[in-house]
């Protein structure tokens, strides 16, 4: 055997497994999150073929290509369209075997688990970390200079704050476009019903639960608090709001914890700059969406495929992860001691909530929530 022929076949054994994952996380802070399931995965001795697409829809539509000719990434990050590709679960790679072993049951809430299994008996998706929408962001010294020392329990507390912030000189309520109005409805709601009956509602589209005393309390919420929301709110972007709260320009914002990337790239600082407060009337609930990865079938088991979604559900990786993201971990068994007062609250709300009933999924994100989602 000749030296060249050993090279050949040293380099040959040597040769990582890949495996391509297509995501939408572009931003400075979003790859440098990601960048913590890359090390935690090529460490196991296997390779990340990076297809990072600019915007979600963007790759959505480029994922709905790929699906549509037959050339399927082996991963790719999912959230509200899961339920598309979940109606075809032969087209997925079985993860049923590791969640086994790796006792994914017992570490996710049942909400997350309906999310996860789209109300199947097995795994569509592998999810990755929690946002909390039910977040009401406010400027710290615009909260003073209204005489006020602590966030708004009540939505009439709420309204009473707007009315001085307006007299004030402020925007009371910092508002982006369509998409975030339908956002702020479903927030307002999950404040005015109880859970089951929020659940039963945008879940199931059940007729009584919509046609409620907590519903109709919602639409009148939602009809006055939009009545603090100036004119040049429906060509306004989510971020651009947000940085009207944190100039102070804006008092108070309803927004997913994403929206924290924001204020820490300005360089702020919970409860000193900005406070991060549960939206008024959900005290320790928590309204939740999460990130998650789908795996496509492509003949054979990929022991590649199966390493990356261990390492997606990896305790430390979710937790690296989450602290560059501004999320936190979608495990209820993971440490968070290093994370920001914000993430704390918003974990420990989050697990609570799944012990006492009230943790609930986004609509967006809920197997049967397209049913009602022209409700707002």
């Amino acid at each position: 055997m000749t030296a060249a022929t050993c090279l050949a076949l040293a380099s040959s054994a040597l040769a990582a497994e890949s495996v391509e994952v297509i995501h939408w996380w572009t931003s400075s802070g979003e790859t440098a999150a990601v960048g913590k399931f890359k090390e935690a995965f090529t460490a196991k001795g296997f390779e990340w073929k990076d297809l990072a697409v600019g915007g979600a829809d963007n790759q959505r539509m480029l994922l709905k290509a790929r699906v549509g000719k037959g050339s399927s990434p082996d991963a790719a990050q999912i959230n509200s369209d899961v339920r598309a590709y979940a109606a075809d679960r032969s087209n997925l790679a079985n993860l049923d075997a590791l969640a086994a072993k790796e006792g994914w049951d017992s570490v996710l809430p049942a909400p997350v688990l309906r999310y996860a299994k789209m109300g199947g008996p097995s795994y569509v998706a592998v999810p990755v970390n929690v946002h909390r929408q039910n977040v009401m962001w406010i400027n710290a010294a615009a909260l003073k200079k209204i005489g006020a020392d602590a966030p708004p329990k009540t939505w009439e507390e709420f309204f009473a704050m707007a009315d001085k912030a307006r007299a004030a000189g402020m925007i009371p309520l910092a508002m982006g476009e369509d998409t975030w109005v339908n956002f702020f409805f479903y927030t307002v709601a999950y404040s005015t019903m109880p859970p089951d009956s929020f659940r039963k509602a945008f879940y199931d589209a059940d007729e009584s639960a919509l046609k409620s005393a907590g519903m109709l309390r919602a639409f009148e919420v939602f009809r006055k608090a939009r009545s603090y929301v100036d004119r040049s709110a429906s060509t306004r972007k989510w971020n651009e709001a947000t940085q009207m709260v944190i100039q102070g320009r804006a008092f108070a914002l309803v927004m997913g914890d994403w929206a924290k990337g924001e204020f820490v790239q300005a360089g702020k600082k919970p409860n000193e700059d900005y406070l991060c407060a549960p939206v008024p009337g959900t005290s320790n609930g928590h309204l939740f969406n999460s990130d998650a990865f789908m795996f496509f079938k492509h003949g054979k088991d990929s022991a590649a495929q199966l390493a990356l979604a261990q390492t997606l559900m990896n305790k430390e990786a979710q937790q690296a992860f989450s602290l560059l993201k501004g999320s936190v971990p979608v495990r209820t068994d993971a440490d968070v001691s290093k994370f920001d007062e914000c993430s704390k609250k918003s974990y420990a709300d989050f697990v609570s909530a799944g012990k006492s009933g009230t943790l609930a999924c986004g609509a967006q994100h809920d197997p049967d929530a397209s049913k009602v989602r022209r409700l707002a």
